[in-house]
């Protein structure tokens, strides 16, 4: 150790005999000898300590790590650090874990599928005791259960954490050399507590446990440049990652080129005011809206691998680079390209994945909502719809990351100006209601994502026709103690252009006056039992009917899917005591659980 306090000392001693020469310089040059100098004694003290492997090999040609924009990009920097893309895929370290009970060396259990899951904190590690993944993970699908529910427990190192904002899982070692696997429980930040990993999605109740693997399942959208790298003679992996999370280079691209040219003082003076193309770079504000959206949408879309065998291979970083044409890499799925010959085998039914008219149904997919927005699809130029219509990732809170200068209505005022200076005429809702907001009309909760609903992000008009007769309508998401023929005769009145009330079967066997909310809860598939829920939980829904919340609720609350009674749950935190006498009837309620849609939906990803 006396060599690198030595250094250090060197250090100070040089950095004070630099501020003779010139004080403005010197004296940030002395910061960063001596911090270089520190580090070094602390790299020289650690490095006698032997650390954990890595599980993830850093790998990607020509990519620099967000460390190396840090320097002269640090306002961008600071605003992605704070970021939940940045810690989408952290090493399981501590200092990274959301539970604070963990982070404080404490455990956390829960049973699932009959066995017993432990997380806990040991040597400054974060561990899990659970049924053996060396013996669980090499099981097929069919025979997965018997086999978590037979194999010893054993105490394995947690390697992976991905999530901080809504949910974080854990990733352990699992049969196959370089695979890790899923631990069966997550933790459910909100609510502060463990969940069984499969109640955190919508599944039925008797599907049957399953594996899911970090190299398969998030490597592609979870780090930047992620290669699966698995080798189907050995049936091992050998993954890789120019970085863990979603940092700089997953949207402007690889920065080797850039980093090099800007090393000069010279260049990056030159620098200032040119195009980013011109600097090897991509910035995808610069770019068509259309390609500017692609960039997004690599990974917030539901699609499939142009090139299956060589994703196992290098994933999408050989294929696709910000800028480029997405369509070259991947094949964005839809109800069309699914019923297509020769289309894609999905784990999930497309029932489950797309609403009758095409409409995305799964949180996260934006991309897909986007692209059939008449927004998008009609608009050119600068008049395009894009993601950054909306969102800005550096001048944004990390929530929603929606650019403060378009918050509210002002996204869509940027094109429809005649409707924004008059918008009580429009919206026939007074101008500081919830009815007077844009999204809330054109972008309702209608996907289901990460137990709750987030908006549709396929900007579209209130419709009451066949084709959406599976999917809660707008209005009577706010409005849910009326009919869905009240909502649209006043659609009709007030447009005039709206088709003939096409009511679902369970509104037909029921009656027309029905309240729209009892419908969607009691008649509507699991994926909207779940959209219904959250809905009676928020505070646009109408306040005037407690009564008929509450029992909605309460009924969600006995839902045979987790992820329902884990929603109604949330949502009847907020909502006061039901009157005496409930204002649904129980023949009522009878008839509407006996039309209910009972095709299973299963949402995992």
């Amino acid at each position: 150790m006396l060599i690198e306090w030595l250094l250090c000392a060197v250090a100070l001693v040089l950095g004070a005999g630099l501020l003779v020469i010139r004080e403005r310089y010197a004296s940030a040059l002395m910061v960063a000898v001596a911090v270089t100098a520190f580090a070094g004694a602390a790299a020289t003290a650690s490095a006698r300590r032997p650390a954990p492997p890595e599980p993830i090999a850093q790998g990607g040609e020509g990519f620099v790590t967000s460390n190396a924009c840090r320097s002269c990009h640090p306002a961008q920097y600071s605003s992605w650090h704070r970021s939940f893309h940045r810690s989408m895929t952290q090493r399981a370290e501590l200092s990274a874990v959301a539970a604070p009970d963990l982070r404080q060396g404490g455990r956390l259990h829960l049973e699932t599928n009959g066995r017993s899951c432990e997380l806990f904190a040991r040597a400054g590690e974060l561990w899990a005791r659970l049924p053996d993944p060396g013996v669980t993970a090499a099981a097929p699908a069919a025979t997965y259960e018997a086999s978590f529910r037979a194999a010893p427990m054993r105490d394995v190192r947690v390697q992976l954490l991905t999530g901080s904002h809504h949910h974080q899982a854990f990733w352990v070692a699992g049969a196959r050399p370089g695979e890790l696997v899923a631990v069966p429980v997550v933790y459910w930040i909100d609510q502060g507590r463990l969940i069984a990993r499969r109640d955190a999605f919508l599944n039925p109740p008797d599907a049957p446990e399953r594996a899911v693997r970090w190299n398969s399942n998030c490597v592609q959208c979870h780090a930047v440049a992620g290669a699966p790298e698995h080798d189907a003679t050995l049936d091992a992996f050998a993954t890789s990652a120019a970085e863990l999370g979603i940092a700089c280079e997953a949207c402007h691209g690889r920065g080797e080129e850039h980093v090099r040219a800007m090393q000069n003082p010279l260049a990056r003076y030159r620098a200032h005011g040119r195009a980013a193309r011109e600097l090897a770079i991509v910035n995808p504000s610069e770019l068509a809206p259309a390609r500017g959206a692609e960039v997004c949408g690599r990974c917030h879309s539901y699609f499939y691998p142009k090139d299956e065998e060589q994703w196992w291979r290098h994933g999408f970083a050989q294929s696709f680079a910000p800028g480029q044409e997405l369509s070259h890499a991947q094949l964005l799925l839809s109800p069309e390209v699914l019923a297509a010959p020769g289309s894609p085998q999905l784990d999930a039914a497309g029932e489950s994945l797309f609403y009758r008219d095409g409409t995305i149904r799964v949180g996260g997919r934006e991309y897909n909502g986007l692209v059939r927005s008449p927004c998008f699809e009609r608009g050119h130029g600068t008049k395009q719809l894009s993601c950054t219509s909306c969102h800005s990732l550096h001048q944004s809170e990390p929530n929603d990351q929606l650019d403060p200068e378009k918050l509210a209505n002002r996204a869509c005022a940027q094109c429809h100006e005649s409707v924004s200076q008059n918008l009580a005429a429009h919206t026939h809702h007074a101008p500081t209601s919830a009815g007077s907001l844009c999204y809330n009309c054109h972008m309702p909760h209608t996907s289901y994502a990460l137990l709750g609903a987030i908006r549709s992000h396929r900007v579209d008009v209130p419709a009451f026709d066949a084709r959406t007769r599976d999917k809660p309508n707008a209005c009577n998401l706010c409005h849910l103690e009326q009919s869905e023929a009240w909502a649209a005769e006043h659609a009709r009145a007030w447009y005039g252009s709206q088709p003939s009330l096409t009511l679902n079967r369970a509104a037909e066997l029921a009656a027309p006056s029905v309240p729209a909310g009892a419908v969607f809860a009691l008649a509507g598939d699991a994926a909207v039992r779940a959209i219904t829920a959250a809905a009676l939980g928020r505070h646009e829904s109408a306040n005037d009917a407690p009564a008929l919340r509450a029992q909605l609720l309460q009924q969600l609350a006995h839902d045979d899917y987790a992820a329902v009674r884990s929603i109604a749950g949330r949502s009847l935190t907020g909502v006061s005591p039901a009157a005496a006498t409930p204002p649904l009837d129980a023949a009522l309620v009878s008839r509407l659980l006996a039309a209910r849609d009972q095709h299973p939906v299963t949402i995992a990803e």
